[in-house]
Order: C-alpha cells, then structure tokens, then sequence
C-alpha cells in the first residue's frame, strides 16, 4: 500500500513541476508577434546621400508587443516593443544612436484612433549592408479616452531618428506599413461603454401676499390675496356705516322672538295701567 501512494505523489509532484514551467514561459497578456511590409523613405537628400542614394527600401519587419490585459480609457500604459530587424540598412559600419517611434491604429469599438509610442536612444554599432536592429524597448501610450470594449493596436508605422556619432549627424528615417489589413500586435480590454443616465428635478415654491386699502364716502375696503403652489387663497372684509351685516336663519329666529316678547310686555303693561285708572275712578 506504501508503494502506490509514494508513486502518486511523485507523479502529482512531477506534475506540478512541468505545470509551474509550463507557466514561467507564458506570455505576458496580449502579446502576438505579427509580420508587416514597411516602405521606408529616402527622398530626404541627406538620407537618400547616407543610404546608398536610394529612393526607398520596401521589405518585412516583425513586431511583438506585451502589455497589461486591462485598462481604462484615457489612461496611460506601458507596453514592451520588439520592434525586430528594419529592412532600412546602413552602407556603412558606424556607431549611432538610434530612437525608435511607433504608430499603431487603435480600433475599439465605435471608432480608432492614432497611438505613438517612442523609446529611448539606443547606441547601436551598425554593420554594413545589413538591416539595422533596434532592441526592444519600453513606451508608454495613451488609450483613447472614447476607446471601449476591445482596443487593438495595429503596426501603422514606424520611424528611426539615427544620429550618427562621427561625423556628427541626424538622420529621420521614415516607415510605413503597407499591407492593406495588417493584424493586430496588442489587444486590451476595456470597460463597456456606460448607458445610464440620471437628472433630477426640484420644484421651487413661490408666494405673493398684497394686500390695498381705500376709503370711499365713509366706507372702508380692505382686501389681501396669499397664493403658494399655484393655490390661492383670498380674503375680503366690508364694513359700512349705514349697512346691516348679513344674518342667517338663526339670527332671524332670535330676533322674531325678541320681537314677540317685547309685544307681550307692551301688553302686559296696558293692562296694568287700566286697571289702575278703573280703580282711581272708583275710590274718586
């Protein structure tokens, strides 16, 4: 029973060795090396002089490029460029410095853009007639702030600002890619674009109060109107000085039997008063 479990382990611990290799040797995310055609241009008289007077040179160029596999828009990324051998040659064995510039066309969804990375001088020791390779360098580049979903980079371009050590001179070597759908070297993914919106509405309450006065033959008016949320409300008050105010049927009820008391009074009163003259009459 010993023997068979020992065997499994060593198998799963083999196992675990050529996985662990297997993923040391992974690419970094978005890395693809893809091959071009590049025209480059010699019309500048002085480069066309330092190239053998040649107009142009066409030939394949490869380029590899590793970056991070997420990103946000209008950020910036770094991204590692093998830029490989430039079909552009030197007729002559020199030291220069050399500076890389790449252009890509960044497609995302919706739309593209242009993308430039530069690297920085290198010093390069060039053999005659031989194509010149610049080492792979580091460039940041921005992502397009509109740029969404997936972003490739497609190889549009790619120039050499040679500087010749001695004699002293600079020469701005121009290259562009001529295939008519060239691939894509890098792809990122970014964040879908965002359809939500929202928008608020307040509502502001206004109020007005007026209030006017006039007097007219003794007479006095007063009137105010309050109005809050397009309600109004208004009051008036009337007074006169030869004017009754207005009573309800309650006040009429009250005075009917103010007025039937005082008729009773009246009569009670006549009675008394004619029974004391009958009785004057009598004792005279």
């Amino acid at each position: 029973m010993g023997r068979p479990i020992k065997r499994t382990a060593g198998g799963l611990a083999a196992f675990a060795v050529m996985t662990g290799g297997m993923l040391a040797f992974a690419p970094q995310a978005g890395a693809e090396t893809v091959n071009t055609q590049l025209k480059c241009d010699f019309s500048d008289p002085t480069v066309k002089a330092a190239m053998g007077n040649k107009d142009s040179v066409t030939g394949p160029q490869a380029f590899t490029v590793t970056g991070p596999p997420t990103a946000e828009p209008g950020s910036s990324i770094k991204l590692n460029i093998d830029p490989g051998v430039s079909p552009a040659s030197s007729p002559l064995g020199t030291s220069v410095k050399v500076t890389p510039t790449v252009t890509f066309t960044a497609k995302y969804d919706g739309g593209s853009a242009t993308v430039t990375a530069v690297g920085a001088a290198a010093t390069l020791t060039l053999q005659a007639g031989a194509g010149i390779k610049v080492p792979a360098f580091a460039a940041n580049v921005s992502v397009p702030a509109k740029a969404a979903g997936k972003l490739d980079l497609i190889p549009k371009g790619f120039g050499l600002k040679i500087e010749v050590i001695n004699p002293p001179l600079t020469l701005n070597v121009p290259c562009a890619v001529t295939d008519a759908a060239a691939p894509a070297a890098y792809s990122v993914t970014l964040p879908a674009a965002s359809t939500s919106g929202g928008s608020s509405t307040g509502t502001t309450t206004s109020g007005s109060t007026t209030t006017s006065g006039s007097t007219t033959s003794g007479s006095t008016t007063t009137s105010g109107s309050t109005t809050t949320s397009g309600s109004t409300t208004s009051g008036t008050t009337a007074g006169t000085g030869d004017t009754l105010p207005k009573t309800g049927p309650l006040d009429d009820a009250l005075s009917m039997g103010l007025l039937g008391g005082t008729v009773g009074l009246l009569g009670i009163g006549g009675v008394l008063l004619a029974t004391r003259r009958v009785r004057s009459s009598r004792n005279a």
